[in-house]
């Protein structure tokens, strides 16, 4: 581990926090595609699109972001909205390296892609640099590919819900506070028991997601799925919680220990 990187990118980071701007134009992070069809592959961006502002006119930038997608092994799966208690190969049978990081400095200096013991990318982080500059919407390119569906399954479609923060400001663990603290802005699920749940009165609306559609052309459902169903699947808090933390040359910089 290099010390004098570590040190660089958190002072990098800490620098932007100062840097002001206009309003946001976009009110949350979302993949500009955020649809695809089966067994395709498209040059995607996550849209950052919320500043840090304390209040009216205070346009602080966002200094990092931090990226989770469904590891698939032991991520909640839903099927119309209940549980199911089976594996994630029920709906779809290539799900495991799915997303893929494109290094590019436009907004962050500092980029990495997070991954699983099978080297299978589980997210990515950024950091450093200017950040994003409050009244415009900055895109983080990732390469996006669709798993294909199950043929003997009744899915009509499955949506990968994906985790976000992006950081306002460096804190611990225990002091990320709420949207409303401004210290992270958090699009992530609201009830998973971690400490990166969103705080938020609404539905849980919060994360972004990657929906994949049925190709109905050359993998129909069955007569006996009628419609078919609607799969959703979520990270797990255990992988929240092993994946949204920020690590630079093997020591953690984000939230800070």
């Amino acid at each position: 581990m290099k010390a004098g990187n570590l040190k660089l990118i958190i002072l990098s980071m800490t620098a932007a926090m100062s840097t002001a701007a206009g309003q946001s134009a976009l009110a949350h992070t979302r993949l500009n595609v955020p649809t695809l069809t089966e067994g395709t592959r498209v040059l995607n961006h996550m849209v950052i699109g919320d500043n840090c502002a304390a209040d009216a006119g205070d346009g602080r930038r966002v200094i990092g972001t931090s990226v989770v997608f469904p590891d698939g092994s032991d991520s909640t799966i839903l099927v119309d909205g209940q549980p199911h208690e089976g594996e994630l190969t029920d709906f779809l049978t290539n799900y495991g390296n799915n997303f893929q990081l494109i290094f590019d400095r436009s907004a962050f200096d500092y980029m990495d892609e997070k991954t699983d013991p099978l080297g299978n990318v589980t997210g990515f982080w950024s950091g450093g640099g200017q950040g994003t500059p409050g009244n415009l919407n900055v895109f983080t390119p990732v390469r996006t590919t669709a798993a294909s569906i199950e043929p003997t399954s009744c899915a009509k479609s499955v949506r990968l819900t994906i985790q976000v923060a992006d950081i306002c400001r460096i804190t611990t663990i225990d002091n990320l506070g709420t949207d409303d603290d401004f210290n992270v802005k958090l699009w992530t699920h609201n009830a998973l028991g971690t400490p990166y749940d969103r705080q938020s009165s609404e539905a849980d609306s919060g994360p972004a997601s990657l929906m994949i559609t049925r190709d109905l052309l050359n993998n129909p459902l069955a007569e006996s799925c009628g419609e078919g169903v609607a799969v959703e699947v979520r990270p797990s808090a255990a992988q929240t919680n092993r994946d949204m933390p920020i690590k630079f040359e093997g020591q953690q910089i984000w939230p800070q220990l």
